[in-house]
């Protein structure tokens, strides 16, 4: 599999359902599979199977802040970068998907908790008692600058 941003993604931009640059209102969740959710879906759900474990790992449900997204305009890239690679310090886990999405405060509508992108890492990624760090690509990644970033959206070349 590889990165996936669902539909519905790209139509919660059009219908105002994000704000990118909202301080702490993205959060990435770890899998221990490689399809937890596929193109077709668009709300993220703690429930969903195969969730990285929380016993013994220093994982919590739910995943880590990304921090705030910056959009920038880079060429012909409209991009958005995370200020904070998410990182679970002195863990012990194994997770082969990550799941950014709209986080909701406990207390909040989890049904507005929309799916951003679903991140193929390749393989199983381990850490034994040391820190977990999903580094996400630069705002500038690939060539041309700005095609490899985290999220893009292109036009008017």
């Amino acid at each position: 599999m590889a990165n996936v941003v669902p539909y519905a993604f790209k139509q919660g931009i059009l219908k105002g359902q994000h704000d990118l640059s909202a301080l702490n209102g993205y959060y990435l969740a770890l899998y221990t599979t490689a399809a937890p959710y596929t193109v077709n879906d668009s709300v993220y759900s703690s429930a969903v199977a195969n969730q990285v474990g929380t016993v013994g790992t220093a994982y919590n449900t739910n995943g880590e802040s990304a921090g705030q997204g910056v959009v920038a305009q880079t060429g012909d890239y409209t991009t958005v970068d995370f200020t904070t690679d998410p990182t679970w310090t002195s863990s012990t886990i194994t997770a082969r998907t990550g799941v950014l999405y709209k986080y909701v405060a406990p207390g909040g509508t989890t049904a507005n908790q929309y799916l951003v992108a679903i991140l193929d890492f390749g393989g199983d990624i381990t850490s034994t008692a040391g820190d977990f760090k999903v580094t996400f690509p630069s705002a500038t990644a690939g060539s041309p600058s700005g095609s490899g970033a985290l999220l893009s959206i292109t036009g008017n070349p």
